[in-house]
């Protein structure tokens, strides 16, 4: 009876499952509230891929559940402290708990892990901007600008990601 329920389990996720992951862990175009139905189930399949893990929590985030967020990204960097998702990720949701002196100690770190990230000049920028740091904050943008204009990204990526992260 498990198996069975395995397999249909298997056919919903490969019938709901629309896109791949991207930024902050969309799973697919459906809804914060369904990814996070998605990222369970994917869970519960396979309760050790701390990728899927990761992606649980920036759903949560995308849904307000900030707690629910912290407590899949300790999960996951307990397992790996060097997951450069995770650890961007706490800094995301620290930053929206209002607490960017802790956002900016895993945004560091995250930083020291992987500094080709676009995103993680921006998520700097805006926990050294809450800090008033501001010539900090200025530096990490146009950071993320420049290499944003290098990789011929679209800067509404920026500006959409500024937004969503500082509440601007």
């Amino acid at each position: 009876m498990i198996k069975l329920h395995t397999w249909i389990l298997a056919g919903f996720l490969s019938l709901v499952w629309i896109g791949s992951a991207n930024a902050h862990g969309d799973i697919s175009k459906l809804p914060s509230s369904v990814q996070v139905l998605q990222y369970q189930m994917s869970l519960w399949i396979n309760s050790d891929d701390l990728d899927k893990r990761s992606g649980l929590a920036m759903a949560y985030y995308r849904t307000g559940e900030l707690d629910k967020a912290i407590t899949e990204l300790q999960i996951v960097l307990k397992a790996d402290p060097a997951h450069f998702n995770a650890l961007d990720g706490m800094g995301v949701v620290l930053i929206k708990k209002n607490q960017a002196n802790e956002a900016l100690e895993y945004l560091k770190k995250a930083y020291a892990i992987n500094s080709d990230d676009i995103m993680i000049y921006v998520h700097l920028s805006i926990a050294h901007d809450k800090l008033s740091q501001l010539t900090e904050a200025q530096k990490y943008l146009e950071k993320a600008r420049t290499l944003n204009k290098e990789a011929g990204g679209d800067e509404e990526d920026i500006e959409t990601e500024l937004m969503i992260v500082s509440g601007k």
